[in-house]
C-alpha cells in the first residue's frame, strides 16, 4: 500500500511530542487524522489504518484497547524510563512500541511494518512485556493488600508521608502528639514490610500508579489517594 493512502489515527495529548509526530507522518505522505479527547473510542478505520498511540495521553492503555476493539493496527510510543507504562499498553493489545527517544524515521519504518495487518514485535519480544505487566500486576495487587490493613488514621499519616512531611510536621498538622505519630508510623512500616518513609511512599505510589492505570475496580487504599486530607 502507498504511503498516501496509510491512514494514520493518531492518538496523544495535546503537546509538542503528538504535534511533531503527526508533521512528522504528515511530511512523509500519511494521511494523519488527531484525537486528543479522553476516551471517544476511535471508529473503524479504512484498510490498513494504524492508530499511534503516545502514552503520555490519559488512559492510554483504556485508548490501545478501544482502537485495538475497533480494528486498527496499534503502534504506541512510550517514555525509555516508564517501561511499565508500554508493558500495559503491549498487554492490552498494540502490535508494536517504540520509544519516544527512537528517530523518526525508525517511527515511520515501523508504521509501514503495520500495513496491512502486519506484525512490528515478534513473539519474544510481545511475552517479555506482558511478563513485565503481568509482574507489576502482582506487585501492585501485593501493595493494595498490604495498605488495606492500615488504619484510617495510619491511612492518613501515610498519605501526608507522601506529601514529603516529617514525624514532627504530621504531629502539628493533623493535631496528634508526636509519640502518637511516630507509634503510627512503626505500626505502618510494620504492615508494608518496609524499612522506611521512602519505602512506605513507594508501596503507596505503586498501587495508586497501577489504580490509575489499568483497575477499574480500585480498592479503598488505592483510590483514596485522590482524596485531600485536612
Amino acid at each position: 500500500m502507498p504511503t498516501a493512502a496509510v491512514p494514520v489515527l493518531l492518538i496523544g495529548p495535546n503537546d509538542l511530542v503528538t504535534t511533531c509526530l503527526g508533521t512528522a507522518l504528515g511530511a512523509r505522505g500519511f494521511a494523519v487524522d488527531r484525537q486528543t479527547g479522553e476516551t471517544t473510542p476511535p471508529v473503524a478505520p479504512p484498510a490498513g489504518g494504524v492508530a499511534l498511540v503516545n502514552l503520555d495521553v490519559p488512559n492510554g492503555s483504556d485508548r490501545v484497547s478501544y482502537a485495538v476493539r475497533a480494528g486498527w493496527s496499534v503502534l504506541v510510543v512510550g517514555r525509555p524510563n516508564d517501561p511499565e507504562r508500554t508493558a500495559a499498553a503491549v498487554a492490552a493489545g498494540a502490535d508494536a512500541q517504540v520509544p519516544r527517544s527512537a528517530p523518526l524515521d525508525a517511527l515511520v519504518d515501523k508504521v509501514r511494518e503495520l500495513v496491512p495487518g502486519g506484525s512490528g514485535m515478534s513473539g519474544d519480544e510481545r511475552n517479555a512485556w506482558i511478563g513485565m505487566h503481568r509482574t507489576v500486576l502482582r506487585k501492585a495487587d501485593a501493595g493494595r493488600r498490604r495498605l488495606d490493613l492500615l488504619t484510617d488514621r495510619e491511612f492518613d499519616v501515610l498519605r501526608r508521608m507522601e506529601r514529603g512531611q516529617r514525624a514532627a510536621e504530621i504531629s502539628a498538622a493533623a493535631a496528634l502528639a508526636l509519640s502518637t505519630v511516630r507509634s503510627h508510623i512503626r505500626s505502618i512500616f510494620a504492615k508494608l514490610r518496609v524499612h522506611s518513609q521512602h519505602e512506605a511512599v513507594e508501596v503507596y505510589r505503586g498501587a495508586r500508579r497501577h489504580a490509575e492505570r489499568s483497575a477499574p475496580a480500585r480498592s479503598r487504599r488505592s483510590s483514596a489517594g485522590d482524596q485531600s486530607s485536612t
